[in-house]
């Protein structure tokens, strides 16, 4: 992996944030609540787009619903609102019977979320369940005005919800339905008109805020603070909690301004802990409130008008401080403050802003990771917690009425009492249902009838005992009148029980606290069942899947661990097919991301970390993001409970250190690890860019390097990675043994984004000496999407079994499979076969996977030719495998046309003229998300006897094709339709035979029903309003047009370019960053005076992630970020729009955000050309764009 991957990694990811607290506090002023009147600067929302009913845009940009007898007139926007915020607009009911309403935290679809209507014709307004239509509060609406406008507006924060009419607030209520959703308007018994919408919010997870000491205003460019002259401004939650992490990204406005974090605080902020950033001192300091006690500083430049990212940790008695200051190379990984202070064990969180104004985004406190909405504490204490929530005595609940569900969390019981669960088919109010219980007192896993209190099934642990402080994976499967409980990976118990439904799934602690994280809750018509996701394939429920790591057979199980953002992800299996998904096996610690490696067990303890047992061992690689180059290391972790708990090894001491010294940033990693039999030693792998070293150990702990290979003639394009280094005899011959070297390259254009290459050759104990000449590349895969693969250690019969990451360098994170992404190979056995050009390596899908054929299509004996018909046109489906063997005959070329639609088909053949296997998905569906995805890819590929052997394994979204006995592999990703599923063989230039042709469907290995549930989509429609007439895409890319106007979905670089040039020019436009979820990120550039491919040009930059406003003049597609000709930091965030100016005359360009003048600088580079927009990093959108010239 490497410092590329890491940018790749963790691109768009929302990094922990740090605030500093203001100084010694004052006397709390009066404190105002948040329900009470604010002034919100507002900003215009994307187009509502309509569901039901007509609707038309009025001149001032608002809408004119009608609504008939069929039912409301219903419009939604893709904006998002979640914790806090306000919605508004301005309602006009045509009529005495027309009721107009805002619609709030909806589904795309419009199907749940809430309404807040105004009915003049019965006096009142009403806020109401879209899904249910239930009432939840009412009240007068004075001054009944038939066709007059009403400003109606709405005001969230958490469960709060209050509503305000002219400016008074009339109703205020509290419900827990509805966490986040998109925002709309909704028309119903007649005609309604709208002015334009518009949005303010706060990003945070935080709920319960309550402001004193200033004004706290919100808008787009963050939750600006203004503090009374003399006092602090305190915005302080009601969220509570021991343990926690708080985080902001923060703008000082006046270089006299204190702003602070607050943890373990009180309701008055006069007790507790704070962070404070101080620009006149020139300091963080970190402090206990109460006494005004100095725990901790740390010295540093804070300017004005930069944004810097704070983060304050409280872990026990331990508090740390985490500092940002670059976001293109991100720094603060490690605290630069770390105290120990046990007076505060409990409190609020809170932000203040001191002695001038302070700008603070991105507030988030540590909280439990969860796909759930509407969680309500029915009973004990719930809080958030640095290990997801933390539950004492009581009962938390989610409203889930799905009968058939799977139900899993990471829990870990906090005493040698406690008792910690998962509670399915509840009531709504959370009474009755089951529990899926953890009893630490007991080492016990127990199915709880909740009604009665009977114990319907129990188990002692299924691997390991239940105790205090162990972080435990439980499923519970619920289908029917059975219930399933896995812990640990390993089924534990199954039960009949009477209730088959429910409404609410929840989290139950007894008995003291317990911790919960990842609680996720589907029915079983949601579970892995989305489009593109994989029916066989290995991928994460949620996360991002890519090297496999550590692959290792332990006591009859298959471990698999993999990369997720520099964590160790880990699945357990007993048959190499189905994987049982378990907690992160190695997170992020002290000493940097855990990015790839090896496992191996030490059955022997001869490492002595076992007490004279055995283990497993994990060797990774520690990047370290603050230090040069990352200063990667390799370090150890063993596990002594069959890999499902893991203890760090050496200390700050790494097992082996960076070749070029402590400090140094040389390229080192990816160690993969063996025993080398025939020398009575342990060996080690580990890349150096372009070349390998080789290390190796008697005791597992203490490593030499003994030599390298590679440099000079031998680098191939592309940087190595990933080695893997292994013997195999010849032919199955085990007097002839070749070592075999793998290795991935990335990523460059020379190798198509990835390569999976190989030697062969012989090693001595000390030195690798291949059979290739320097310059000879061999292909293990010769497909676009087959990297970083890697065998298992230590597999029953000497077998050799591997895995590969199904993706490319090209578009490594970039495939529209949303909350999951990434997937692995079907695991492969690897023998060497003695060919006439060498010994090669050889593939073939391990035979377990013959265990998922369901059924068999088969041909035989069949001619075909150009015009034959299609001797698969019954056949369907979506994931199979088919075994082939074809005759030539007169054919110059045969195959498979796969995943059939229409026009969509990926093709799997040989050309005979050739002598290639090849893999075509220029017509395989999506690919216009990337650049270099489409087209075909080649493997050489001989014959025998002019008869063709094919092997091809189909899914939802992968091809992996097989040829001449697994001498050649050609692996790709496909994204078809759902719809897709026709099939057919053809034949060209003469007829071919088949032989055999058989078809065989496969079962899934995670999907608990047979379908693939369509995504919920946001409604289709919208325009885009601009005088740029005619726009060309280039070099490529996905523009549409949707609610936000022209958006674009692209990973990298993607211009739509006017034909339109201008000198001086005034250019206007609203511009919207990201998608309308938080997790869809994306960046923009604003492009004039730019040549016709967008090449050369002034570029506008604004990217949400690096925080900054940048003006460059961009030449031959780059720009050097050092020589910008303006460099503006602002909080600019994703999901939000934004006005945009660009004024332009002679030499002088000024540009304007929000109305505010940002950017006034000279520049002659270019003087005149075209109008571009830019989209990359994800997806953007612009609407009313407009160009005058001058």
């Amino acid at each position: 992996m490497s410092v590329s991957r890491r940018t790749l990694l963790l691109a768009g990811g929302t990094a922990a944030t740090l605030l500093p607290l203001g100084g010694i506090l004052p006397a709390a002023q009066a404190a105002t609540p948040s329900a009470a009147r604010a002034t919100p600067a507002g900003t215009p929302i994307p187009d509502p787009i309509p569901v039901t009913g007509t609707w038309t845009r009025t001149s001032d940009g608002g809408q004119k619903a009608a609504a008939g007898r069929r039912g409301p007139a219903l419009a939604l926007s893709e904006q998002q609102l979640a914790a806090k915020g306000t919605y508004a607009a301005r309602v006009t009911p045509q009529s005495s019977s027309s009721v107009g309403a805002l619609v709030f935290r909806a589904a795309l679809d419009g199907s749940t979320g809430y309404a807040v209507a105004l009915d003049p014709g019965r006096s009142r307004i009403r806020l109401y369940d879209l899904a249910s239509g239930d009432t939840f509060a009412t009240a007068p609406l004075p001054g009944t005005r038939t066709a007059r406008p009403y400003d109606l507006e709405v005001a969230v924060d958490g469960p709060e919800l209050t509503v305000h009419v002219d400016g008074k607030r009339l109703l205020h209520t509290e419900d827990h339905r509805h966490d986040t959703g998109s925002v709309g308007l909704l028309a119903q018994d007649g005609t309604v008109t709208f002015g334009p919408p518009s949005l303010s919010s706060v990003t945070t997870n935080l709920t319960g805020w309550t402001t004193s000491g200033g004004t706290w205003t919100s808008s787009p460019l963050g939750w600006r603070s203004a503090p009374t002259q003399g006092a602090t401004a305190r915005a302080i939650t009601t969220t509570k909690a021991y343990d926690t992490a708080l985080q902001a990204d923060l703008l000082l406005h006046d270089a006299s301004a204190i702003a602070s974090l607050l943890v373990r605080t009180d309701a008055t902020a006069t007790h507790g802990y704070g962070v404070q950033v101080d620009a006149d001192q020139g300091r963080l300091r970190l402090y206990r409130i109460d006494g005004d006690v100095t725990l901790g500083t740390y010295a540093t430049t804070i300017k004005t008008d930069t944004v810097y990212r704070l983060r304050v940790e409280a872990e026990h008695d331990e508090l740390r401080v985490h500092w940002q200051t670059n976001f293109l190379s991100p720094d603060g990984y490690s605290p630069v403050i770390t105290a120990q202070d046990s007076t505060h064990a409990k409190g609020r969180l809170a932000v203040t802003a001191s002695a001038g104004a302070v700008s603070f985004e991105n507030i988030a406190g540590a909280d439990l990771a969860t796909g759930l909405q509407g969680w309500t504490v029915r009973s004990g204490t719930w809080t958030p917690d640095l290990r997801g929530i933390r539950g004492e005595n009581g009962l938390r609940t989610a409203p889930f009425t799905d009968g058939d569900l799977v139900a899993r969390a990471d829990i870990t019981p906090g005493g040698p009492s406690s008792s910690a669960g998962l509670v399915l088919r509840a009531s709504a109010n959370g009474s009755g249902g089951y529990e899926a219980r953890l009893e630490a007192g007991r080492n016990a896993v127990v199915l709880l009838d909740r009604s009665s209190g009977a114990r319907l099934a129990s188990a002692a642990g299924p691997v390991r005992r239940i105790a205090s402080g162990g972080t435990y994976r439980v499923e519970a499967r619920a289908t029917g009148r059975s219930i399933e409980v896995y812990v640990d990976g390993v089924r534990a118990l199954k039960t009949r029980v009477s209730l088959t439904r429910g409404a609410a799934s929840g989290t139950a602690a007894a008995h003291g606290a317990s911790y919960f994280q990842n609680v996720e809750v589907h029915s079983t018509a949601d579970y892995f069942t989305q489009p593109y996701r994989p029916t066989y394939h290995y991928s994460q429920l949620r996360g991002s899947t890519s090297d496999p790591n550590g692959l290792v057979y332990y006591d009859g199980e298959y471990h698999l661990f993999h990369q997720d953002q520099g964590r160790w992800a880990h699945a357990v299996s007993t048959d190499l097919v189905h994987w049982q998904a378990l907690p992160i096996a190695l997170p992020w610690n002290e000493y940097g991301n855990c990015w790839s490696g090896s496992a191996i067990v030490d059955a022997d303890d001869t490492s002595g970390l076992f007490d004279g047992g055995s283990g497993l061992i994990a060797y990774y690689t520690s990047y370290h993001p603050d230090k040069p180059g990352g200063n990667a290391s390799v370090r150890i972790a063993y596990s002594k409970d069959k890999g499902r708990s893991w203890q760090w090894h050496g200390g700050s001491t790494p097992a082996v250190q960076n070749p070029g010294g402590p400090d140094a940033g040389w390229t080192f990693r990816d160690p993969k690890v063996i025993r080398d039999e025939a020398h009575d030693q342990w060996l080690m792998a580990v890349s150096g860019g372009d070349h390998i070293r080789f290390f190796t150990s008697t005791d597992l702990l203490t490593w030499t390097q003994v030599s390298s290979f590679g440099y000079g003639d031998w680098a191939t394009p592309g940087v190595w990675e990933c080695p893997d280094f292994f013997p195999l005899p010849v032919d199955g011959d085990k007097d002839t043994v070749k070592w075999v070297l793998t290795l991935s390259t990335g990523a460059v254009r020379a190798t198509n984004g990835s390569a999976a290459q190989y030697f062969t050759g012989e090693w001595n104990g000390t030195g690798f000496t291949p059979d290739q000449k320097a310059g000879t590349v061999l292909r293990a895969d010769s497909g676009r999407d087959y990297y970083a693969a890697m065998s298992f250690y230590g597999l029953p019969d000497d077998r050799r079994v591997w895995l590969g990451w199904m993706s490319n360098w090209d578009y490594p994170f970039s495939a529209p499979t949303g909350a999951w992404n990434g997937q692995l190979s079907t695991p492969r056995e690897l023998t060497l076969t003695d060919t006439a050009d060498g010994v090669r390596l050889t593939q073939r899908p391990v035979p377990e996977l013959v265990t998922l054929r369901t059924s068999t299509t088969t041909c035989k004996n069949l001619a075909v030719g150009p015009d034959s018909a299609n001797p698969l046109a019954g056949a369907r489906g979506t994931a199979y495998e088919i075994e082939a063997e074809i005759t030539l005959g007169t054919a110059t070329e045969i195959g498979f046309r796969l995943r059939t639609d229409d026009d969509q088909h990926t093709t799997v053949g040989y050309d005979a003229e050739a002598h290639e296997l090849f893999v075509d998905r220029s017509a395989s569906g999506l690919s216009d998300f990337t650049q270099y995805f489409a087209g075909r890819t080649t493997a050489p590929m001989k014959t025998t006897d002019g008869r063709v052997t094919l092997r091809v394994y189909v899914d939802s979204s992968s091809v992996e094709a097989f040829g001449a006995d697994g001498q050649a592999a050609v692996t790709s990703l496909i994204f078809p339709g759902p719809d897709a599923d026709g099939m057919a063989f053809y034949a060209k230039g003469g007829t071919a035979h088949i032989e055999s042709l058989k078809v065989h469907r496969l079962d899934s290995t995670f999907r608990l029903v047979d379908r693939v549930k369509p995504l919920v989509a946001a409604p289709a429609g919208g325009e885009f309003r601009s005088n740029l007439g005619k726009l060309t895409i280039t070099p490529a890319g996905s523009w549409s047009t949707d609610s936000a106007g022209r958006a674009a979905s692209f990973d990298k670089d993607s211009n739509a370019i006017s034909a339109r040039t201008a000198t001086d020019l005034d250019l206007t436009t609203l511009v919207r960053l990201g998608g309308p979820d938080p997790d869809t990120g994306g960046a923009l550039s604003l492009l004039w005076h730019a040549s016709s491919d967008g090449a050369d040009a002034y570029c506008l930059n604004i990217d949400p992630d690096l925080r900054v406003i940048r003006l460059v003049a961009k030449a031959n597609g780059f720009f050097d970020d050092g020589a910008a000709l303006a460099r503006v930091p602002a909080l600019v965030r994703r999901g939000t729009t934004y006005p945009v100016r660009i004024l332009t005359e002679g030499d002088r360009i000024q540009v304007f955000l929000n109305g505010t003048r940002i950017i006034d600088v000279t520049d002659t580079t270019y003087a005149d050309g075209h109008i571009a927009l830019n989209v990359f990093g994800g997806r953007a959108a612009y609407q009313d764009t407009y160009a005058k010239e001058l």
